[in-house]
């Protein structure tokens, strides 16, 4: 996955940015991409037949070497520390569950798990995720006692505090695209931007709320292959 997958207990406002990020980054051993994908198409079929209550947005990278994001929102940390006493039942009921995550732990070559706080106003809770077909994201590195950044860019941008998983301090922007073609140009008022990369999202690879995928049911409840 680049994995944007979302990982994520049910937000009151379910498309909504989530005030809580675990972003895992994964990228896969050489030959290894195609077993990932078919892993992660089983486990997401799975875990909508039995309906699990932790989901995520699986993103892959749209460029460069094979890479997944899982976006996993949480409305709180305590939520999150709630996510592992959840699937538990599940895991058990369903041993195929924990087979199925090794073997996408055997096909990685790396993977670095982030943990960040959105940094919110009200208009970033107006954004509807579930209508995003791409990610933009933007890892941006600031200077210890400087300022936050402020993003020049078309649309409203999704800022987060990195609270663990890389040196700091940090930010992660995302800017969500519906087509690939709205790549603006962007700048920013303080730090330097140290990544840019787009990542497309996969609905067939991802596990949403009921509540999320209904803000789009064209895009999320297709069969696969129409996709």
């Amino acid at each position: 996955m680049i994995i944007v997958a979302c990982a994520s207990i049910c937000n009151a406002q379910p498309a909504a940015p989530p005030k809580v990020l675990v972003l895992a980054r994964q990228q896969f051993k050489s030959g290894q991409a195609h077993t990932r994908e078919r892993l992660e198409r089983a486990i997401s079929a799975a875990y909508n037949r039995l309906d699990v209550p932790v989901y995520w947005m699986d993103l892959e990278a749209f460029a460069g070497k094979p890479e997944a994001l899982s976006f996993e929102p949480f409305d709180s940390f305590e939520a999150m520390q709630k996510a592992g006493a959840l699937l538990l039942p599940f895991e058990e009921a369903n041993p195929e569950l924990v087979r199925w995550k090794a073997g996408i732990d055997d096909a990685l070559s790396s993977e670095r798990t982030i943990l960040a706080v959105l940094r919110g106003s009200s208009s970033v809770s107006a954004i509807n995720l579930a209508q995003a077909r791409f990610l933009r994201m933007l890892v941006v590195r600031t200077r210890p006692g400087e300022g936050p950044p402020m993003v020049d860019a078309p649309g409203e941008a999704i800022i987060y505090d990195v609270n663990s998983g890389m040196p700091g301090p940090a930010f992660l922007i995302f800017l969500p695209m519906a087509t690939i073609s709205e790549i603006p140009t962007v700048h920013t008022s303080a730090g330097t931007i140290v990544e840019d990369s787009v990542y497309a999202i996969v609905p067939e690879m991802s596990h949403v709320s009921r509540e999320f995928a209904y803000q789009d049911q064209t895009f999320w409840t297709k069969p696969p292959d129409q996709h």
